[in-house]
């Protein structure tokens, strides 16, 4: 009976072996370009097209700063100094106990 167990232990352990190697296989084939495909030849560079003229964007682009203009707008800083301790909080609440020895 012995000798079944070694034999079922030997047979698992060549299993798993087995199942690394093909992972590491399929990882390192997932860097190796596929063969037989080639790049197709290049098309002349067609311009694109604008779909919002450029003086729009000029013009969001300068109102963009006048949203906040001093530390004291929307809010200050309060909503960092809230996420931060909130996030910390989270930690403190997520984190095991430690053990006492």
């Amino acid at each position: 009976q012995l000798e079944t167990v070694n034999s079922t232990t030997k047979t698992i352990a060549n299993m798993r072996s087995f199942f690394l190697f093909a992972l590491l296989v399929a990882a390192a084939s997932a860097f190796v370009a596929p063969a037989g495909q080639t790049v197709g030849m290049s098309r002349t560079a067609e311009a694109p097209n604008m779909l919002i003229d450029g003086s729009v964007m000029e013009s969001a682009a300068s109102t963009a700063n006048l949203i906040a203009t001093s530390s004291g707008d929307n809010g200050g800083m309060f909503f960092p100094v809230a996420g931060i301790i909130s996030l910390a909080a989270l930690i403190l609440f997520l984190a095991p106990p430690l053990k006492e020895d």
